[in-house]
Order: C-alpha cells, then structure tokens, then sequence
C-alpha cells in the first residue's frame, strides 16, 4: 500500500529528530557546557521541556504507529482486510495530529526563548535575570558582553533552541504530511467499496435469471417451468447456462 509506505518512511525519520530533540534539550541544562550552581539560574523556557516532552517524548508515539502503518491491519476489522487499514490509516491520523501538536509546542517555546534571550548574571546590576529584550542581541553580538556569567551562555542557548526550532518546524511538517496521507488512505478506497456494493447487490436481484448462449431468447430459471419461445428453442438441449 502506497500510504503504508509513506508513513513508514516518515516515521523513519522522526525517530532520529525526537532523539536530537531530547539531547538538545538536556543540554540545556548545563549552560556553556558547565553545570550550574543554582537551577533558578535557569532560563525558565528549559524547564518548559519543549525539546524532551514536545519534540521527544510526544513524537515517539506517532513514530512508532507510523512505522507499524504498513503491515498493521488492526486484526482485520472483524475479518475485513481492507476495512483493518482503514482503520489503522485513519489511526494513524489522530497521532499525526498528537504529533504536531508536540512538535508545535516545541516550536513556540523555542520561538519565545530565542527572543528572549537567556537568563544570566547581569554586568549592569550585577543581577541574575534577562538582559535582553525582543531579540535586540541576534544582531548585534556586542551585547553578548552583558552575560558575565555563565560563560558562552548566550551562543550555547541560542544554537540549541535554534536547533530545537528547526526539529520543530520539521516535525511539523512530517506529521501534517501523515495527516494528510492517513486520510487519503482511509478514503479513497471508498468510492471502490461503494462501486462494488452496488455491484453485489445487482448480482444478488438478478441471480436467478439466466439465458442460454444458443439462441434462446427468454428462460425463467425460477418457478415452474416456463414456454420456450425464440427460432432456436429446439436446441435446448445443446445449450450452455450462462448466469447474468
């Protein structure tokens, strides 16, 4: 199945994102690759978990159903192959939409840190809080110097919340292409199935007529027996009975 193997191949790849995603975020907690005194000198946008539970832990889930998609027929749906992949398709759906929802709050509290810059020890005051506002830092580098402490603070936050903004978007992405996928492959087979119902029933209205391949013009296969008419009825016996 076409769909099956598109999900397959997204789920592939949003196993290595989640895991970049989680170790992205766990280095976070040692600001300039050092660990830090106090935790509430923290930026408060790593306790937020974006990469661990947004881009890592939420998206396992989606992953590991896409990846399954393709062989997975949910027990057949009550012996119904087809019915089964329906279903499953249409499962995989609803996790697509777990996963951008992940991936989404991942994005956003990323956005927002990289906005806001990180929480250090301030040279103004001699504080520790947020020295930066709307971004003013991303393009000026000059003002990196108001971070006394932690050292590299300011680079060390900006690259892995940039690098968890991007997994983000990414996730995004994949998972709104599953969506997607998985609708399609739930319904496009409907049109068939309706085409073939329709099919089945004229088979069973009309199952007891039948005609002979001879010549004869007219036979009632049901009732009692019935006047031949038509120039070949005399060769009934040679007939073949060809079932409508």
């Amino acid at each position: 199945m076409c769909t099956g193997s598109c999900a397959k191949c997204l789920g592939g790849t949003l196993i290595p994102l989640s895991v970049f995603g989680l170790l992205a975020n766990i280095l976070l907690f040692f600001p300039g690759g050092k660990v830090i005194d106090n935790n509430d000198h923290l930026s408060d946008e790593v306790w937020y978990f974006g990469g661990i539970l947004g881009s890592g832990v939420l998206m396992i889930f989606p992953a590991l159903v896409f990846l399954g998609l393709k062989n997975n027929d949910c027990c057949g749906c009550c012996g119904n192959e087809g019915c089964g992949k329906r279903f499953a398709m249409f499962t995989s759906t609803i996790f697509a939409v777990i996963g951008v929802l992940g991936a989404g709050y991942s994005f956003i509290v990323s956005a927002v840190s990289i906005n806001k810059g990180p929480k250090c020890f301030m040279s103004q005051n001699s504080t520790w809080g947020y020295p930066f506002q709307d971004g003013d830092y991303l393009g000026d580098s000059n003002l990196w110097s108001r971070c006394q402490k932690p050292s590299d603070v300011v680079p060390w936050n900006l690259t892995l919340f940039s690098i968890l903004l991007i997994i983000g978007a990414v996730q995004i992405i994949i998972c709104a292409i599953q969506v997607i996928n998985g609708l399609l492959g739930t319904l496009w087979r409907l049109p068939v199935l309706w085409l073939l119902w329709g099919k089945l029933r004229s088979l069973v209205k009309t199952g007891h007529q039948c005609k002979w391949d001879k010549g004869v013009e007219r036979v009632v296969a049901a009732g009692s027996p019935t006047r031949l008419e038509g120039p070949h009825s005399s060769s009934l016996s040679q007939g073949k009975l060809c079932c409508l």
